[in-house]
């Protein structure tokens, strides 16, 4: 389904881009979508056309193209060498089939129903690079803080840098587990809401998913014992798939 989902928007992309050259050179008849194109082209904005089937993004044009480019990358390295020790998070269009098919691999393998199924947490270090896969599980990379930063050293939740907009998140492993195994300790969590964009809005699909939001990523919300869930929600700590440059 991502395969596919790709494939279109790469022809809607290379379609119209070709046929936007044989209209400026009198070949083809200026149509309303390769005005679109051709406006975006100027304006360094997504065009409307590529976005009726594109993934959400709020990016100028040229880093849209390169953002797909390594996402391109990414699903064809995965076609060639086989399933990564670590996946890209926010390469996906919709993350939460990549969460279900886990989840589905690990209740097939313990032979546990899918819906006595929880998510655990572990935040990694900036620098970990799997060389196997996990006993259960993925590892995913790829997401940003927006209102705080993740402290490498520390492991935790902290303010960020001046005149950082965004800091880019650790590798974080996703440990399916059986609710009664739940290892979590809530009191010390900060249940950090994912969204696809910085945008932080959608609407309800048909399958009942929202169209920005993701999941929430339970994580260390204080080094020292400082602050709290609370101060970080009003702070709107959240972490996004993408940013906006």
């Amino acid at each position: 389904m991502e395969l596919g989902k790709f494939n279109r928007l790469l022809v809607r992309i290379k379609g119209t881009c070709s046929n936007l050259i044989k209209a400026v050179k009198g070949l083809v008849v200026f149509s309303p979508e390769l005005e679109a194109v051709a406006d975006g082209c100027l304006t360094n904005k997504i065009p409307g056309p590529w976005m009726g089937v594109s993934y959400p993004s709020l990016k100028p044009l040229q880093s849209y193209v390169d953002d797909f480019l390594l996402r391109l990358k990414f699903m064809n390295n995965w076609i060639k060498d086989g399933i990564p020790y670590m996946f890209w998070f926010s390469a996906y269009f919709f993350q939460q089939a990549f969460l279900t098919g886990v989840l589905q691999n690990f209740a097939r393998t313990d032979k546990i129903a899918i819906d006595r199924c929880i998510w655990n947490f572990e935040v990694l270090k900036a620098a970990f690079k799997p060389e196997e896969y996990p006993q259960k599980g993925a590892y995913i990379n790829g997401l940003f803080m927006a209102g705080a930063r993740w402290d490498d050293d520390n492991m935790c939740i902290e303010d960020s840098f001046p005149k950082v907009l965004w800091a880019e998140m650790s590798p974080v492993w996703l440990k399916p587990v059986e609710k009664s195994d739940d290892a979590h300790n809530y009191d010390k969590l900060y249940n950090a809401p994912i969204y696809k964009t910085s945008e932080r809005k959608g609407v309800l699909s048909t399958s009942g998913h929202s169209s920005n939001f993701i999941m929430y990523l339970a994580i260390p919300h204080s080094c020292n014992g400082v602050h709290s869930e609370e101060f970080w929600t009003k702070r709107g700590v959240a972490l996004i798939s993408q940013t906006d440059d």
